[in-house]
C-alpha cells in the first residue's frame, strides 16, 4: 500500500491533483469489463502523457487509453488494470489547413467537434448541428453555400467518439464504400511508446514517409502498441448535394439483386446498405414516412447536384425491375440525420436489450449475399430478434443479437456465434465479437480465429511493448 501511495504521489506532481482520480465513485465508471482501475488521470498535452507512462513503466503499472468510451466493450477483459489515462481534456485543434484540406487535432477532439468547427469556415457542414454544444457555442448551419471541407469519415457513435478513438479502433461505417478507411486519412501521428518515449510520423503532405509507416501501424492497434496523441488527416470539398433512398423488399433475392447490381454499375454512391427491417425499427428514424417490409436497402448520395439527380433517377429505375415495393427519398438535413442514427444501432440495441451481443463478421466480397442469407436464417430459426445491416461492396456485416433476458437465450447466442464464426471462415473470412456482456465473453470468439498474421502481430507487439503493459490481455496479440 505504501508503494501505491508513493505511486499516486508520483503521477499527481507529475499532473497535479485535479488531473488525478483515484475516488472509487470516480475509478469506477471507467472501469473496464468490471476491472476497476486503481487511478484515472486526464493529462494536458503530449509531454504529459509521455511522463505518465515512462512512470507507469518505472513502476510496471498496466495501462489502458481511453477516449470518449464508445468501445471500451471491446476486447477480452483485461489480464490486469492499473491506471487508464483518459484523452478527454486532450480536446484542441492545432491546426485547421483548409486551404490545404489538412486538420491536425488531439486524440481527445471529438469527431462531431471536428465538422462542427470545419462548419464555421462556411456556411454549410457535413453534420446535423442543431442540439451540438461545443467549448465554443453553438454553431448555425444554413444552406447559403455550397463551398467548405468535411473530415470524410463514417464512424459509428458519431455522437461521441473521439478521434483518438477512431483511429485506434480503425473504426468506420456505411460510407466507407466511397471514402475509404482511416488509413486512407490519416497523413501523420504523434504517440507515445509503452516506454514514455515520443514517437512521431508523417506529416501534412501525402508524400511524407520514406521507409516504413509507422502511423499505419498504429490504426486498430486498440492501444496496444501506445497512445495515440495527436493526428492529422486530410480533408474533402463538401458535396453540393446529398440525399438518401430507401428502397423496400419482400425477399432478401430481390434486395441483394438490386445491391449486386447497383455495385456493378458505374454508379458511385456514398453507401450501399442492404438490412433487415428490424435495423429501421430498432433505429426509430423519425425523419421518415415510410413502411418498411422485411428486407431494406439504403442509397446514401453525395456528389455534384447532376451528379446525384443522374444517381437517383437511375436508381428509381433499376428498383422497379428488381420487385421494389416502394422507397422514400430522404434529403439534405435529415439525409445526414438519419445515418448519424444509422451509426447509433449498438446503443440502440443495447437499450432494448441489456445483454444484447454485437457481432462484425468479414468476408470476401463474393461471399456476401450467402454470409448474410446464412446468419439471417439461423438466427431467425433459433427465434433470436437481431438486426442485419451489411456494408455492400465493403466486405463487412454488422449483427446486434438481442436475447430477451439473461440466460434464456444466452446459450443459443453462442451458438449461433460460432456457427458464423465457422461459415465465416469457410469463405475465407473472419469474425470479431464488438460488444458482449462480460460474464458472456468467456464462451465466445472475442476475435475470431486466429490468422497467419497473428504471429507476425505478437513480434511486433512484443518488441515494442515487452513488458506487456499497454491494454494487457484484452487485444487478439494478448500481453
Amino acid at each position: 500500500m505504501a508503494e501505491m501511495n508513493q505511486i499516486l504521489d508520483d503521477l499527481g506532481g507529475m499532473t497535479g491533483r485535479d488531473r488525478l482520480k483515484t475516488d472509487p465513485a470516480v475509478t469506477a465508471e471507467y472501469a473496464v469489463d468490471g476491472v476497476v482501475p486503481k487511478a484515472v488521470v486526464f493529462p494536458k498535452d503530449t509531454r504529459m502523457v509521455a511522463a505518465l507512462v515512462e512512470c507507469a513503466h518505472r513502476y510496471n503499472l498496466a495501462v489502458a487509453p481511453r477516449g470518449g468510451g464508445t468501445k471500451m466493450a471491446m476486447g477480452n477483459p483485461p489480464k490486469r488494470l492499473d491506471l487508464v489515462v483518459c484523452m478527454a481534456r486532450m480536446n484542441h485543434m492545432l491546426d485547421v489547413d483548409t486551404a490545404n484540406l489538412t486538420i491536425t487535432v488531439e486524440a481527445g477532439v471529438k469527431f462531431r467537434d471536428v465538422q462542427a468547427r470545419l462548419a464555421t469556415e462556411e456556411d454549410r457542414c457535413y453534420l446535423p448541428l442543431e442540439d451540438l454544444k461545443t467549448e465554443a457555442g453553438e454553431f448555425v448551419c444554413s444552406d447559403r453555400s455550397h463551398s467548405g471541407c468535411f473530415l470524410p469519415l463514417d464512424p459509428p457513435f458519431g455522437e461521441k467518439a473521439t478521434i483518438g478513438g477512431i483511429v485506434a479502433t480503425n473504426s468506420s461505417g456505411p460510407r466507407r464504400l466511397l471514402y475509404g478507411l482511416p488509413r486512407d486519412l490519416l497523413l501523420g501521428v504523434r504517440f507515445v511508446t509503452p516506454k514514455g518515449e515520443i514517437v512521431g510520423a508523417g506529416g501534412k503532405t501525402v508524400k511524407n514517409v520514406s521507409g516504413y509507416d509507422i502511423s499505419k501501424l498504429m490504426i486498430g492497434a486498440m492501444g496496444s502498441l501506445g497512445i495515440l496523441c495527436e493526428m492529422t488527416l486530410r480533408l474533402l470539398p463538401l458535396p453540393e448535394k446529398m440525399e438518401t433512398l430507401v428502397f423496400t423488399f419482400e425477399s432478401f433475392s430481390d434486395a441483394s439483386a438490386f445491391a449486386a447490381a447497383v455495385l456493378a454499375t458505374k454508379l458511385l454512391p456514398a453507401a450501399l446498405e442492404v438490412a433487415n427491417r428490424s435495423v429501421l425499427e430498432t433505429m426509430d428514424f423519425k425523419g421518415m414516412d415510410f413502411t418498411a417490409g422485411p428486407y431494406v436497402v439504403m442509397v446514401a448520395l453525395e456528389a455534384f447536384h447532376e451528379a446525384v439527380t443522374r444517381m437517383r433517377k437511375e436508381l428509381q429505375a433499376m428498383a422497379r425491375h428488381f420487385g421494389v415495393k416502394g422507397h422514400t427519398l430522404i434529403e439534405e438535413d435529415k439525409h445526414r440525420l438519419f445515418w448519424l442514427t444509422l451509426g447509433e444501432l449498438q446503443s440502440a440495441s443495447l437499450e432494448k436489450s441489456p445483454r444484447s451481443v454485437a457481432v462484425q463478421i468479414n468476408y470476401p466480397l463474393s461471399a456476401w449475399k450467402a454470409l448474410f442469407e446464412f446468419a439471417d436464417k439461423i438466427l431467425s430459426q433459433n427465434g433470436l430478434e437481431c438486426t442485419l445491416l451489411c456494408h455492400s461492396g465493403s466486405g463487412v456485416t454488422l449483427i446486434n443479437i438481442m436475447p430477451k433476458e439473461k440466460g434464456s437465450q444466452e446459450k443459443l447466442v453462442t451458438e449461433v456465434v460460432g456457427a458464423l464464426l465457422g461459415e465465416c471462415r469457410k469463405a475465407g473470412g473472419n469474425l470479431v465479437v464488438q460488444r458482449a456482456p462480460t460474464d458472456l465473453k468467456a464462451a465466445l470468439p472475442v476475435w475470431g480465429e486466429q490468422g497467419p498474421d497473428l504471429p507476425l502481430m505478437k513480434r511486433i507487439r512484443a518488441e515494442i511493448d515487452p513488458a506487456g503493459l499497454m491494454n494487457p490481455g484484452r487485444f487478439a496479440v494478448g500481453g
